[in-house]
C-alpha cells in the first residue's frame, strides 16, 4: 500500500480539565505512535491553534524516514525525509487529530516528525520524534513431536514369472 494514504479521526476532550489539559500543551504537537496492523501506524497529536494554541492552523507537513536522526541536525533529516500525503486539515486548538500511514515494512523502525503552518505560512518548529518500532514475527513454528523413522513397506508375494503362476503351466 501507499503511505501517502491517510485517513483522519478527530477525538473532543472530556471536560474541561481535558480541555485545559490539551490548552496547557505548548504550539509544538506531541506525537504518539501506536500500532495497528503491521504494515501500518496511527499517529495522534494536539492539534496546535493558528496563533500559538488559539484558534486553527491551516495545514500539516508531516515526514517520515528509516533513519534516525543524527545528533541534533533536524533540518537535514527534514529534507530528507518522506512527506506523508493526504493530511487532514487541522482541527480547533486543543482537539486530537490523527493519520494512519499505511504500506510501512513492519520489520522496520520509522520515525516520524510534523510540522504546522498558519495560513501565511508561518511554519511552527518541529514536532517530537514518533517512532514505530518494528514488529517481528517472534512465534517460533511447533515442535515436531512425531518423528519416527519409516518401516520397511511389507514385502508382497509376487512370482517372478506370471506364466508359470497359472495352473498347468500357462499355455
Amino acid at each position: 500500500m501507499d503511505p501517502s494514504h491517510a485517513t483522519r479521526r478527530l477525538v473532543r476532550p472530556a471536560g474541561a480539565a481535558a480541555l485545559i489539559a490539551a490548552l496547557a500543551i505548548l504550539a509544538l504537537p506531541r506525537l504518539s505512535a501506536a500500532q495497528a496492523a503491521t504494515d501500518s501506524t496511527t499517529l495522534l497529536w494536539t492539534a496546535p491553534g493558528d496563533d500559538g494554541n488559539v484558534g486553527r492552523a491551516s495545514t500539516y507537513n508531516l515526514r517520515y524516514r528509516t533513519a534516525a536522526i543524527a545528533g541534533t541536525d533536524t533540518l537535514s533529516w527534514w529534507n530528507a525525509a518522506a512527506p506523508v500525503t493526504s493530511m487532514p486539515l487541522p482541527a480547533v486548538a486543543g482537539l486530537t487529530d490523527s493519520v494512519v500511514v499505511r504500506g510501512l515494512d513492519p520489520t522496520k523502525t520509522y520515525y516520524f516528525i510534523l510540522r504546522t503552518a498558519d495560513e501565511v505560512p508561518n511554519w511552527s518548529g518541529f514536532s517530537n520524534l514518533a517512532v514505530k518500532l518494528p514488529r517481528a514475527d517472534t512465534i517460533p513454528p511447533a515442535a515436531v513431536t512425531d518423528l519416527r523413522g519409516a518401516s520397511p513397506a511389507p514385502a508382497i508375494s509376487r512370482p517372478a514369472n506370471p506364466a508359470r503362476a497359472r495352473p498347468g503351466g500357462g499355455r
